[in-house]
């Protein structure tokens, strides 16, 4: 058996946040490390940064703020992007096989506000999903659905539950959608090591002041896998590490390690 890690990072501008991405992954080489919000054309996708420690890379973004990246340090096979139904959003989605697990990375919407129609678009978003992982892999097998999933399942998820039961990250009705999908056969890796500690968190919003010493959070990326990769974990743990770095994004990246 050896170790196999895998991480999730929403790294809010992949050029914004290379001063704080390649030195992580040459500190701390993960076999995979996902990427959302990286915010940039596949032509202008800094990919000889990653190639230059190791690590290959496939991405699929756009202008604007989506964008997806999956780096590793083995080639991938069979990488697809986008969803099966119109729109695909290609920019939210990349999945491959990587040493023969398979990675989903998803950056799914936020929503904006519970009145808007980007609400709406979210929930249809995550039973899109499921359709496509209904199609497209097998939870007999090695399987990882990882990325900023902008949605905090559990009171214990966000600083203040009460207060923020109406947010879109955090409404019953997306709960109830994140649940269905994860109904497949998912588990939360991070709850598998950490069943009921609250305050642990990957996003500090830049707007709440010193939201980190403070710990005023929210646990909206996560690492769900397979039966029979969760029965591999050995350890899941966020690194506020990078949340504290120069210019940093707003969120931190989720850590998970297997015996494969």
């Amino acid at each position: 058996m050896s170790l196999f890690t895998i991480a999730t990072f929403n790294v809010n501008s992949i050029r914004s946040r290379i001063h704080i991405v390649i030195p992580w992954l040459r500190k701390n080489r993960p076999d995979i490390l996902c990427m959302q919000e990286t915010r940039v054309e596949n032509r202008l996708f800094p990919e000889n940064e990653f190639h230059r420690i190791g690590y290959h890379v496939v991405f699929s973004g756009g202008k604007g703020r989506n964008g997806v990246a999956i780096a590793s340090l083995e080639e991938p096979k069979d990488v697809i992007s986008g969803l099966d139904t119109e729109p695909k959003d290609r920019d939210r989605l990349i999945m491959g096989n990587f040493s023969g697990i398979t990675i989903v990375n998803t950056y799914v919407p936020q929503g904006f506000k519970i009145d808007s129609p980007k609400y709406q678009y979210k929930l249809e978003w995550l039973k899109r999903l499921e359709e496509f992982f209904k199609k497209h892999i097998s939870m007999d097998k090695y399987v990882a659905w990882c990325g900023d999933i902008n949605v905090a399942p559990e009171d214990i998820d966000v600083h203040n539950p009460k207060r923020l039961k109406n947010h879109v990250c955090f409404h019953e009705d997306v709960k109830n959608a994140f649940d269905q999908v994860r109904s497949l056969g998912f588990v939360d890796v991070f709850r598998k090591h950490h069943p009921d500690e609250p305050g642990h968190y990957t996003f500090f919003d830049y707007r709440v002041k010193d939201a980190v010493s403070r710990n005023l959070g929210w646990r909206v990326d996560h690492i769900l896998v397979s039966p029979l990769l969760a029965d591999k974990s050995v350890d899941c743990y966020i690194d506020l590490k990078p949340r504290l770095e120069r210019r940093p994004s707003d969120h931190t990246p989720l850590v998970a390690e297997f015996e494969i």
